[in-house]
């Protein structure tokens, strides 16, 4: 089996860090969810509010881990009583195609390309990972928190990332998904969100454009067909590319608790 996973050397020193920390956003494990949802639209802020979350869980389930794996990431929009939440979980060290719940003001529901469905009784309504989000606060929080585990411990890290709140409200809290010419966009569900966004720039002479205007003109570029190859056999996955930014603090790691090691970090793999 293998193992993607965001591995320090010698002790775990961010879940050390980590329980150094106040807990401040429990998680009541065995609450309902229908009460733990309940709570959670009564939070929800007055105005618009945009944020992203990392999420970094045990890799054993408990603080005592070795380990802690980035295990997906959670992008939140809301107006209130109205919220939308994506979570991209870690699948195969890619970000998955989001799971999308949505509350109207009245009740959640889980949102899928053939249409929307209450969230109890969904097989997502029973993931743990989707419960852990749940249970977070929906209101104001900290760049970094601490989330306890109900026997003890760490259940999560998570980190907070305010963004601006410039979303289409009518399409953000939709319960269907928009159609063009009679069919799904083809783009899938991740269409609406900036978390989804997979675009990369590319070199214009590469992608065999000739002429690049700039500041100063415009200038020729000699087009590469092979180095367009060469670009598109080379692949980085999630993890690859939370474990770079997790070595050199970037955001939005550098929320994390200072003191902590600064060796370089890697995913792991093994059988």
């Amino acid at each position: 089996m293998i193992r993607n996973a965001i591995v320090r050397h010698g002790a775990a020193t961010l879940l050390a860090a980590a329980l150094a920390a106040p807990l401040v956003s429990p998680l009541a494990a065995q609450q309902d969810l229908s009460e733990t949802l309940a709570e959670r639209k009564e939070s929800i802020p007055r105005g618009k509010h945009v944020f992203d979350e990392t999420w970094l869980l045990p890799e054993n389930g408990v603080g005592e881990a070795d380990a802690a794996r980035f295990a997906g990431r959670v992008t939140v929009y809301q107006e209130a009583p109205r919220e939308r939440i994506e979570v991209r979980p870690v699948q195969n060290g890619r970000l998955a195609e989001p799971i999308v719940i949505v509350s109207d003001g009245d009740a959640y529901h889980l949102v899928t390309k053939v249409g929307a469905t209450p969230l109890e009784g969904s097989a997502p309504a029973s993931d743990a990972f989707v419960r852990l989000v749940l249970a977070g606060p929906a209101g104001a929080a900290p760049r970094h928190r601490v989330v306890p585990a109900a026997g003890g411990g760490v259940a999560a890290v998570v980190l907070r990332n305010e963004g601006r709140p410039a979303f289409d409200s009518g399409s953000a809290f939709e319960l269907r998904l928009p159609q063009v010419g009679g069919g799904l966009l083809k783009s899938g569900l991740s269409s609406f969100s900036p978390a989804g966004n997979t675009q990369v720039t590319s070199a214009a002479g590469a992608r065999g454009v000739g002429q690049v205007r700039t500041a100063d003109g415009t200038i020729s570029v000699t087009p590469d067909p092979g180095a367009v190859e060469w670009m598109e056999q080379r692949s980085v996955s999630a993890v690859e590319l939370e474990s770079f930014k997790l070595a050199e603090r970037l955001p939005p790691y550098d929320a994390l608790p200072m003191g902590e090691s600064q060796d370089a970090v890697a995913p792991q793999g093994g059988s």
